[in-house]
């Protein structure tokens, strides 16, 4: 009986892992804007809930990097003596406890005269929580268009009578131009050039 109710126990807490793992989040710091000057982060914090085995990714140019301090740094914008210094334009980090955690941009002035700085606070994972933050990201669900379907290459023209493009459906497209032949007069020159040849026969004669 003791052997079954540990089986049982451990089966239940494996269970509450994975969906925990499946409902985690991985938020991008600043959302589209990303991690660079002058975003309002305080902003983008606001009415998110930070849970155990979720996920924070910064985002950002090569000019800027990713420093962990401790809660005095942060308010003082020091970056003599981070926990961890990042870089490279893509840095993630795993929620794994409760608790806060501070970040800034260790480039000078980005922190203290900018807005490059940020607090993440970590709660317990909750599962209705997830799954109510999960369904707020869905995407709305609507009918489907189906794709159109295109004829394949070569049959979407075939030729015509009297130089036409006939479409598929039997139906008449644009006219295309026939080719003149090589030995054909140009009686299309412009006007303005048959002045000038027969302007320059005329002088001819009269020398």
């Amino acid at each position: 009986m003791k052997i079954i109710s540990g089986t049982l126990l451990l089966a239940a807490v494996a269970v509450a892992a994975l969906a925990a793992t499946a409902s985690a989040k991985d938020y991008t710091v600043g959302g589209s804007d990303q991690w660079d000057t002058y975003i309002d982060y305080d902003n983008w914090t606001a009415g998110k809930k930070f849970m155990v085995g979720d996920t924070i990714t910064f985002k950002y140019m090569p000019y800027h990097n990713v420093l962990e301090v401790t809660a005095a740094d942060y308010a003082s914008c020091n970056v003599d003596s981070p926990i961890s210094t990042h870089s490279g334009g893509n840095t993630a980090f795993k929620l794994t406890a409760t608790g806060t955690r501070y970040f800034i941009c260790g480039i000078p002035n980005h922190c203290l005269n900018g807005t490059m700085h940020v607090t993440i606070t970590t709660v317990p994972y909750d599962a209705a929580a997830a799954a109510a933050a999960t369904a707020d990201d869905a995407p709305a669900s609507g009918p489907t268009q189906a794709p159109l379907q295109s004829p394949p290459a070569d049959a979407a023209y075939a030729p015509g009578p009297a130089g036409h493009k006939v479409t598929p459906s039997g139906g008449a497209a644009e006219k295309s131009p026939a080719a003149a032949p090589s030995n054909a007069p140009r009686y299309g020159q412009p006007v303005a050039a048959v002045a000038a040849l027969a302007l320059a026969a005329l002088v001819a004669l009269v020398a």
